[in-house]
């Protein structure tokens, strides 16, 4: 698995992305043109001509996130608008009722020995191939240290300012041409503080659904949490109660479930499973006199109780890897010490294990 360095203007970070991670981004592109026909019959032009009605909205909030992926598609060699198509793939095929899968956790003291912030990566098994590490130097905004795939410039990972960020998709049909979640979540990491980000988020910008698990512990005063719901109907937050939160990929929120014609939203029991096994975990650690720490938490996202709902997701059957959910990686981030311990493949048994330090 590539680690890539990359630092510059916005169209030199692309550029560099795009060059080392030649094969990735094909990779990439490959995987989700298979996906688009195979799961809801869309060819690639289609794909991509519906990626394009995001682009005044993207331009308007960020122009350099349009740099950077014009860096990426001219280092490896493809148009442009591959990879604004893979930076809005979300939006493309959820609000097609897909399904996806993710859990996400975190744990602040005094539950936890340090600030952690943790997630299982679920989705087709065709795009493991496809996963890189990023580091990213950028000037005027804080360093970055990402889990993401060939081609997108957000996803999951966490800054020099402390400030971590997970995702779970909420399968929904309500869209708007606004900012693609991938993306949104670059602008998450760019920032500075989670109050920033909420300020951000709260503008209702994003346009489609999504669920956004942000921790930060800054050094010094900043420990906080909070779990950012967000939708086209807009944005609902919960902020850290005794030191942890979760969340998998249904909507909790009361206020934007009653905004939201539920005839809209994709809600399958494997979410909600995950969910209730995970805060079982946490409050088997409650009432421990230990402090929750890394292997602790690596030990929940390995956990395979109520298979084949399972946190730590396998293959069910013989099914394509264009179509099967699996846990593609898993990430546990200790924001306190500024690390990542990266996993891919199954949490139980990992492939590939990194230990990455900003």
């Amino acid at each position: 698995m590539k680690i890539l360095n990359l630092s510059g203007t916005p169209f030199e970070i692309g550029f560099q992305h795009g060059k080392q991670a030649y094969e990735e981004v094909h990779f990439s592109i490959d995987s989700y043109e298979r996906l688009f026909v195979d799961n809801i019959g869309l060819s690639w032009e289609d794909a991509i001509e519906e990626a394009k009605t995001y682009l005044d909205y993207i331009e308007a909030t960020d122009i350099t996130l349009l740099e950077e992926m014009d860096g990426i598609a001219q280092g490896a060699g493809v148009d442009f608008h591959d990879i604004l198509t893979l930076n809005a793939r979300s939006e493309i095929i959820l609000a097609k009722n897909n399904s996806d899968g993710c859990t996400s956790v975190s744990i602040m003291p005094p539950l936890g020995d340090n600030v952690y912030l943790a997630q299982t990566w679920d989705w087709r098994a065709s795009q493991a191939r496809s996963i890189i590490m990023t580091k990213i130097e950028q000037k005027d905004r804080p360093t970055i240290q990402m889990a993401t795939e060939g081609g997108l410039i957000g996803k999951i990972g966490f800054n020099s300012a402390g400030l971590g960020a997970c995702a779970n998709a909420i399968v929904s049909s309500l869209n708007s041409k606004k900012l693609p979640i991938h993306l949104g979540l670059r602008v998450i990491l760019n920032s500075t503080n989670i109050d920033e980000v909420v300020g951000k988020i709260s503008k209702e910008i994003l346009a489609s659904s999504a669920n956004f698990l942000l921790t930060q512990d800054d050094g010094k005063d900043q420990k906080k949490s909070i779990n950012l719901e967000i939708s086209p109907a807009g944005v609902d937050k919960k902020i850290t109660e005794d030191s942890y939160l979760y969340h998998t990929n249904h909507l909790c929120s009361r206020t934007l479930k009653n905004k939201i014609d539920t005839s809209k939203l994709v809600t399958e029991e494997n979410s909600f499973v995950r969910s209730n096994r995970i805060r079982e975990l946490i409050k088997k650690h409650e009432a421990d006199t230990y402090s929750v720490n890394g292997e602790i938490v690596k030990s929940w996202l390995a956990d395979h109780e109520n298979f084949p709902y399972s946190i730590c997701r396998h293959r069910e059957s013989d099914i394509s890897h264009y179509t099967d959910v699996i846990t593609v990686f898993a990430v546990i981030m200790n924001l306190s010490e500024k690390t990542m311990h990266f996993m891919k493949g199954q949490t139980c048994d990992p492939s590939i294990e990194k230990h990455l330090k900003l």
